[in-house]
C-alpha cells in the first residue's frame, strides 16, 4: 500500500461528504440485501478483546453537520458512558475535506472519522484494518447486518471500517404529490422510466409572464442521481471494475445516458437552470424541493426522515417509488446501498478506544436517536425489525423495496469515484449545452479517469 505524504493527500483533493446518506428498515431480522460485491462475506476471527486505556480522550471527526443534534443527544445518555468505560469522547463536526488531509498528511489525524471519501482513504493507506478488532465484538455482527452493507466493508478482503451511523438503500424517485395533483397527474402512479418522468418534468414545470423559472419537475443529476454509479446502472453497465480495476466509461450508454438525462435541462433552459440553483434556497440534496420549487428528487432512504425534520410541510405530500429506466429496461428495479463507518486512522492515538464508540454506535439507544434527530436509519437487522416503515413519508417504500430489486449495487467502491463523479459534472454540462457531443464527452471523462489513476499511483 502506497505511503502518504502531505503532497500525495492534497493531491487526493475534496474529500467528499458521500454516501449521503441513507436510512431503512426491514420487517424480520432474518431480511438483508443481496448484492455482489468485490469484497468477501468472512466473518472476522474472533480474538480476545483488547483492553482499552483510563480516562483518554478519543477524538472524532464527521464531515457533515447534520449529525450533530443526535450526537448530543447520544453523549447525554448512560449507554453512551456505560460504552466508553470512563474514556471521554471529543466529537467535531462539519470538518472540511482539507482540514483532514492535512492532520493526516501531518501525522495528526483523529482518531476516528465518518463520512469522508472511505476508499480512498484507505487506498492511502490513512486507516487501520479492523477485522481483527470487529472479530473481538459482541455488536457488530455479520449475520444481523444487511448483505450488502456487510459485503460492501471489505477491500481486498479487509474490513476498511466499522459500519454504522446510517445505511440502507440509496435510490427512489420522490415526487411532492400535491404538486402533481395540481398539475393534474396522478401521484400514486409515478412514472418508472426516463421517457414517462420527461413527461412529467414538462407539466411539473412553470415560468412566469417574464419566463422566469417559478417551479421544476426534476433536475436530473440532483442529489444521488448525480453520481456515475446511478446512470450506469439506470442504462445497465458498470463503469468500474473493482476485481480488475479498470474503467468502462467509454461506453455508448453512458453517453444515451447523457443525451436523455440532458433533455430535462434542455427542456427548462441551462441558463434558466442554473440560474434558480443560484437563489437562496434553491440549493441541490433537497434544498429546493424543501422549498417547493423542485417536485421530484432521486434521493435515498434518508429523504423521508430528512424532509419530515426540515420541512413538515413539504415531507406530509412525499411519495417515493422506483428510480427510472430507459424504456428498453422497463421492468428493472435498481438499487444501491453501502455502508458508512467509523473509520480508525493510522495515526490516531487510541483506536481500541474509538472501537468502543463505534460499537455503541450500533446500539438500539444510540439508532433510535439518530432516527429521531436526523432521520437515518443503519441495516442493523435486529433493530430495523422495530422500526415503523410509516415513520416518515416515503419510508415504506425504501424499506419494501428489498425484497423486489433486480439490479444491486454496492456504491461507490473506486478509489477516484468522487473524482470522476466532478469530471462527469463539467462534461455532461458540455453536452447540453451543445458544446460537445456525448461521445466526444464519454471518451474524455474515460480518458481523465485513467490519467488521474495513474496520478494518483493506484496501478502500482
Amino acid at each position: 500500500m502506497k505511503k502518504l505524504n502531505r503532497r500525495d493527500f492534497l493531491k487526493m483533493g475534496a474529500v467528499a461528504s458521500a454516501s449521503a446518506v441513507l436510512a431503512g428498515c426491514a420487517s424480520r431480522p432474518e431480511e438483508t440485501m443481496a448484492p455482489e460485491t468485490g469484497g468477501t462475506e468472512q466473518e472476522p476471527a474472533v480474538e480476545e478483546a483488547p483492553q482499552t486505556g483510563d480516562g483518554v480522550v478519543v477524538t472524532y471527526w464527521y464531515s457533515w453537520g447534520n449529525l450533530d443534534p443526535a450526537m448530543d443527544a447520544i453523549m447525554a445518555t448512560d449507554e453512551y458512558k456505560t460504552a466508553m468505560k470512563g474514556n471521554t469522547l471529543e466529537y467535531k463536526g462539519a470538518v472540511q475535506s482539507e482540514a483532514l488531509l492535512t492532520a493526516v498528511a501531518a501525522g495528526t489525524p483523529p482518531d476516528g472519522g465518518s463520512n469522508f471519501d472511505y476508499p480512498n482513504l484507505w487506498s492511502r493507506g490513512a486507516v487501520l484494518e479492523v477485522t481483527d478488532l470487529v472479530g473481538t465484538s459482541a455488536v457488530v455482527k455479520k449475520d444481523d447486518i444487511a448483505a450488502g452493507l456487510w459485503d460492501g466493508s471489505f477491500y481486498d478482503g479487509k474490513m476498511i471500517g466499522v459500519p454504522g451511523i446510517e445505511g440502507f438503500n440509496w435510490w427512489g424517485m420522490n415526487i411532492n404529490a400535491k404538486a402533481a395533483e395540481e398539475a393534474g397527474l396522478d401521484p400514486n402512479n409515478i412514472p418508472l422510466t426516463w421517457e414517462g418522468l420527461l413527461e412529467w418534468h414538462e407539466a411539473l414545470t412553470k415560468f412566469d409572464d417574464a419566463g422566469n423559472l417559478l417551479q421544476f419537475g426534476l433536475d436530473p443529476w440532483d442529489a444521488m442521481a448525480s453520481e456515475p454509479d446511478f446512470a450506469a446502472t439506470s442504462w445497465g453497465f458498470k463503469w468500474w471494475d473493482e476485481a480488475t480495476k479498470t474503467f468502462d466509461l467509454n461506453n455508448p450508454l453512458m453517453a444515451e445516458s447523457y443525451d436523455v438525462m440532458g433533455q430535462f435541462i434542455r427542456m427548462v433552459g441551462p441558463d434558466k437552470f442554473a440560474g434558480m440553483r443560484q437563489v437562496e434556497g434553491n440549493g441541490t440534496w433537497g434544498a429546493a424541493y424543501n422549498a417547493g420549487v423542485q417536485t421530484m428528487i432521486m434521493e435515498g432512504y434518508w429523504h423521508p426522515g430528512e424532509t419530515q425534520i426540515q420541512q413538515p410541510d413539504i415531507a406530509q405530500y412525499n411519495r417515493s417509488t422506483w428510480a427510472p429506466v430507459p424504456e428498453s429496461r422497463k421492468g428493472a428495479k435498481i438499487m444501491a446501498t453501502g455502508p458508512h463507518f467509523v473509520q480508525l486512522f493510522k495515526d490516531g492515538a487510541h483506536p481500541n478506544e474509538m472501537f468502543l464508540f463505534a460499537e455503541h454506535l450500533l446500539s438500539g439507544a444510540a439508532m433510535d436517536i439518530i432516527l429521531k434527530e436526523v432521520g437515518w436509519i443503519f441495516g442493523r437487522l435486529s433493530w430495523l425489525a422495530t422500526v415503523d416503515k410509516d415513520t416518515y413519508p416515503g419510508l415504506r417504500f425504501y424499506i419494501e423495496a428489498t425484497e423486489q430489486v433486480t439490479d444491486w449495487i454496492v456504491g461507490r467502491r473506486c478509489p477516484i469515484h468522487w473524482y470522476v463523479n466532478d469530471q462527469s459534472t463539467e462534461l455532461r454540462e458540455k453536452v447540453y449545452r451543445d458544446e460537445m457531443t456525448s461521445k466526444e464527452a464519454v471518451e474524455e471523462l474515460q480518458a481523465r479517469a485513467l490519467a488521474e489513476w495513474d496520478a494518483q499511483g493506484l496501478g502500482e
